[in-house]
């Protein structure tokens, strides 16, 4: 999740769309980019605390 949110640039705004299911793929016209969090099954909550704690870390927050 680092090494995604480090090449995105700072002047692009970011959405993430997170799938909390147990297996299957989101298919929407409006998501641009599939990344995997883990390669093992993680809560909703898990994976979102993922995401921000790698923004945080991007923009030094923490």
């Amino acid at each position: 999740m680092r090494k995604y949110v480090d090449a995105v640039g700072d002047d692009v705004n970011l959405v993430f769309v997170v799938g909390a299911m147990a297996h299957g793929k989101i298919e929407v016209d409006y998501i641009d980019d599939f990344i995997a969090i883990s390669g093992y099954p993680l809560s909703a909550a898990m994976c979102i605390a993922r995401i921000t704690e790698a923004l945080a870390d991007k923009w030094s927050i923490l």
